[in-house]
């Protein structure tokens, strides 16, 4: 069984994403509850939200995100994989043994409730000013509310 999940250009845990560079793809034993095999990807195409076919070519049975939009989640649906979101940020081999633990909790969706986090307030003039508002690598169209 393959579990994965998005990476940075650094193959640290993407929490967002729309954000993500490459894939980590970790073929488990559920029955050992161990890694057989990880891997780090760059998927054929730039855009996450056109990941999913390929990512169901893979033999990709769950994806670990933190973020991820509606639109992007149905596409993973669509191609057989579950989609576990609201996955806290960490190394991405320990978010995938947490999975075969059974202790991975997962939060709130990243990609649900506004910015999460990307606008703050600036006292001096009592303006508010978000910086998530601005166009961002990722996000087209993954349904995302960035």
């Amino acid at each position: 069984m393959i579990i994965a999940l998005p990476l940075t250009a650094n193959e640290e845990f993407s929490p967002h994403f729309g954000a993500a560079a490459k894939v980590g793809l970790f073929e488990v034993d559920p029955v050992k509850r161990t890694v057989v095999h990880a891997s780090a990807l760059v998927p054929p195409e730039a855009e996450p939200c056109s990941w999913a076919a390929w990512l169901g070519t893979q033999g990709v049975k769950y994806f670990l995100a933190g973020g991820m939009g509606q639109s992007a989640q149905q596409r993973m649906a669509a191609a057989g994989i579950l989609t576990i979101v609201g996955v806290a940020a960490a190394a991405p081999a320990a978010l995938v043994q947490a999975w075969l633990d059974g202790s991975l909790t997962p939060g709130t969706n990243g990609c649900e409730g506004g910015h999460h986090g990307h606008g703050h307030e600036h006292g001096e003039h009592g303006h508010h000013h978000h910086h998530g508002e601005h166009e961002h690598e990722h996000g087209h169209g993954c349904g995302c509310s960035h």
